[in-house]
């Protein structure tokens, strides 16, 4: 029951940070803003999570994980709800710095809760789960708000992002167990963790391979109509082939014991990155660019959860903080994609070969993976001389 409710609870933060982008031109109508100012709201928010997230995780690292996940989906309920009813774009921005704030913390507490709240070997799944409330939100929250905000208004949007964040409280409160606290480990030790070679080889798999991801698929739609030839309605629809093949990869994620994680990340980094490669000749059918489409969101998404399982492992008993670390990993990711695809086409190369300079930072975190790989090899082998399995250690 847990399992749903966090992954309701993810949808709705999901939901939260992206659903503005459907309605930016109403709300720079609205409030009177040019769009570029109105597109900061977006900009500003992925910095909050990015920066306040591991700060507000130091703050609250010795308070009870279930009380804190409570108040955490109760700043989120706050945060939408002031931005529904802004009466200006500053009141709009400092609403959305609260709810960002709420999401930077959510995702520390919540993979804290979901991996207290299963044996050690179901983790993973744990964390997929959290992970697939995030993908849905791209297949469902966020069409579903962008049209209810264009049917009813831009602060209707916020107003089902309040409901769905309420919704997710009310679950946390009637069924979140009272889980144990990791004992804190005091600030210097926690810092400390970002000194381990384990955690600074899993938080640049993060970016290297997410940067490779979000370049691509910040440009896919445009890739979609003027390559392809879908009509803006049909391009609309191959998306949600996108997001099928998400929740698929986080599923499959879900199935890998944490101990092997090191032994498959390569796999799923390996096959984003061909899928990186080809993008560009696979936009030039249909048939090609949706079976593409579909292995993008797999794989990618089949890669996040390993990721982000592996380094709450190895940061014991500091988890919490690495765990809204690599979320900052992966914003940092979501700042440098747009860019570099954006490098490509303003250097006049074209969409066909966004995918394959994506391919360049995945392919380098692919080379990361099997420094991971590695790694956990010798750990084990030094551990375990004569060569008896064992768990992956906690420590490097």
């Amino acid at each position: 029951m847990i399992a749903f409710v966090l992954m309701l609870c993810a949808f709705a933060v999901g939901t939260s940070e992206f659903v503005v982008v459907g309605v930016l031109p109403e709300v720079a109508s609205d409030l009177g803003v040019p769009l570029s100012v109105a597109g900061l709201l977006v900009t500003g928010y992925a910095i909050a999570v990015a920066v306040g997230g591991p700060v507000l995780t130091v703050f609250t690292r010795r308070l009870p994980r279930r009380p804190l996940l409570i108040g955490v989906m109760a700043l989120g309920v706050a945060g939408s709800l002031l931005s529904s009813i802004a009466e200006n774009y500053t009141v709009l921005m400092g609403a959305r710095m609260v709810a960002a704030l709420a999401q930077g913390l959510f995702f520390a507490v919540a993979s804290q809760v979901a991996t207290a709240s299963v044996p050690p070997e179901r983790q993973t799944a744990a964390i997929a789960k959290v992970v697939n409330g995030v993908a849905l939100s791209t297949v469902a929250g966020v069409p579903v708000g962008t049209l209810v905000g264009q049917a009813y208004g831009w602060r209707a949007s916020f107003v089902l992002v309040t409901a769905l964040a309420a919704i997710g409280m009310l679950g946390v409160i009637l069924a979140c167990p009272k889980v144990d606290h990791a004992p804190d480990a005091g600030f210097r030790a926690s810092m400390h963790v970002f000194g381990r070679r384990s955690i600074l080889l899993g938080l640049t798999t993060t970016v290297l391979a997410f940067t490779g991801m979000i370049t691509t698929f910040t440009y896919v739609t445009p890739a979609l109509r003027e390559i392809t030839g879908f009509s803006p309605g049909w391009a609309t629809v191959v998306l949600l082939v996108y997001g099928l093949g998400t929740v698929v990869g986080s599923n499959i994620a879900g199935r890998v014991r944490p101990e092997l994680i090191p032994r498959v990340l390569p796999f799923t980094i390996g096959a984003l990155s061909l899928v990186l490669l080809v993008q560009g000749m696979a936009m030039h059918t249909k048939a090609t660019s949706v079976l593409a489409l579909f292995l993008l969101g797999a794989s990618a998404f089949a890669t996040g959860p390993l990721l982000h399982t592996w380094l709450m492992r190895q940061a014991e008993p500091a988890g919490g903080l690495v765990a809204s670390v690599n979320i900052s990993a992966f914003n940092v990711a979501a700042a440098l994609g747009p860019v570099l695809g954006g490098a490509v086409i303003t250097g006049g190369f074209g969409l066909d070969l966004v995918g394959p300079v994506a391919a360049l930072p995945a392919l380098a975190g692919l080379g990361v993976a099997f420094l991971v790989r590695g790694w956990a090899r010798r750990q084990d082998q030094a551990a375990q001389p004569d060569g008896a399995a064992r768990p992956l250690p906690v420590a490097a």
